[in-house]
């Protein structure tokens, strides 16, 4: 709440618009009257107001925002009965989701390593994620010799686990690799110079890295795969990796190939034999990188969270709907009737005591802030200092002690009530 405060004989209080409040809220402003020259004990005077920052309006947004986006998921919800609606949408996703989850899918059969604390990443086997069952069995072929080695962040945690494996287990700590020589990951594939097509190639060509997906440490695997793959890319089959092999070598160096068939073209050319040949999955003895959730899984849970996110929003209009309603009946309810009569009767006291006292009119005050009267000019002007000192003799400021109460919700209206800026002045004569 902004209070500006002036003490030129008046006191002011002002209520501008924009001031910060918790919404629906009723706020009292207590004024206690410090007099001590006076005998008797006055009655503390008590304002009260509310805040309302359209939080309707708000929620009417938020709604219509969400409904849109479930649109653009194929979903619409009813105008009407929207909540048992969305419940039962909500169990439907649901249900399809867990459905999906129970499928079986490849996973690795490989113990992890689990010791170690948060230094060790664990097993490279179980760090990473192939959907494509072709491509996972050669990668994983490829990189057989890797598989069971533990990768850790720091090159202690490597030791202390080759200290307690007697140095029968293979270890990487990331700390020793150097990174400047790992690949970028954005990088195009060598038949694209300069962002455009040098030639067409066959067989559907991608990196190896780009195939992976990794469900946590994403910065520290991609380090682990750009040094293990490389830009090592694979292809459908052996001729159409022969073909890329072919034209890339007339304008750089070709990479390391492998196909969804399981061969292996080496980044020096030579293909053949059983040691560029994947054996069958079965083979792999569990060695192999599992399977992520599907596709369809991680769709529908993005509907279930907007399904989520949307009740709330439903819930939340028609609760500030209610309350609004509730609080503009309050108004007209005879409670609210009876305080209007004994709002009106304190001002009509007040006045009278005003002018039992002897006080300047409100109305007067105001002019009188509005439109300073001039100084009157005589034949011997007053100094300064003693026409100061003689205005504070003549007007006594009443000085208040002013307190803001928040007391429970109640109404959304003071946008209604106060409009612009609401102020009060407080002037007692000598």
């Amino acid at each position: 709440m902004k209070l500006e405060m002036y003490t030129q004989g008046d006191l002011s209080l002002v209520l501008a618009e924009n001031s910060p409040g918790r919404d629906s809220t009723k706020y009292v402003i207590v004024f206690e009257p410090q007099l001590p020259t006076l005998s008797r004990t006055l009655k503390s005077y008590e304002l009260p107001f509310m805040f309302y920052d359209g939080q309707v309006e708000e929620a009417k947004l938020k709604e219509a925002q969400l409904r849109n986006e479930l649109k653009t998921h194929n979903i619409d919800i009813p105008p009407t009965q929207q909540m048992p609606h969305i419940e039962a949408l909500l169990k439907r996703k649901l249900s399809e989701q867990e459905e999906l989850r129970k499928k079986p899918r490849r996973s690795c059969t490989l113990p992890n390593y689990t010791k170690g604390g948060g230094d060790v990443l664990g097993k490279i086997a179980h760090l990473a994620q192939i959907e494509d069952d072709r491509a996972a069995m050669v990668i994983s072929w490829h990189l057989a010799s890797d598989m069971d080695c533990v990768v850790t962040l720091t090159t202690d945690a490597a030791r202390r686990i080759y200290d307690e494996t007697q140095g029968r287990q293979q270890v990487l700590p990331l700390d020793s690799i150097y990174k400047k020589t790992l690949p970028d990951w954005k990088r195009t594939l060598p038949h694209y110079r300069n962002g455009k097509l040098y030639f067409k190639p066959i067989g559907d060509p991608i990196f190896a890295r780009d195939l992976l997906t990794f469900p946590d440490n994403v910065e520290h695997c991609e380090t682990v795969f750009g040094m293990l793959l490389g830009d090592t890319i694979i292809l459908d089959n052996l001729d159409a990796a022969n073909h890329y092999r072919k034209e890339v070598v007339k304008i750089t160096h070709c990479p390391t190939l492998l196909t969804r068939d399981g061969d292996r073209i080496r980044s020096n050319g030579k293909f053949g034999g059983l040691q560029n040949k994947a054996p069958p999955m079965d083979k792999l003895r569990g060695m192999v990188f599992g399977a992520p959730v599907p596709r369809q899984c991680l769709a529908i849970g993005e509907q279930i969270d907007l399904l989520q996110q949307y009740r709330t929003a439903v819930t939340k209009l028609n609760t500030v709907i209610q309350d609004l309603s509730r609080q503009s009946e309050y108004l007209h309810t005879p409670d609210m009737k009876k305080k209007k009569q004994e709002l009106d009767e304190q001002e009509k006291n007040l006045k009278l005591i005003e002018q039992k006292l002897g006080m300047t009119p409100t109305r007067k005050c105001n002019d009188s802030l509005r439109h300073p009267a001039k100084a009157e000019m005589t034949d011997c002007p007053v100094p300064p200092k003693r026409a100061r000192r003689e205005a504070t003799r003549q007007n006594r400021c009443v000085c208040y002690d002013l307190r803001v109460i928040t007391v429970v919700s109640l109404s959304k209206l003071l946008a209604h009530h106060i409009s612009e800026t609401a102020q009060v002045y407080f002037s007692f004569p000598s």
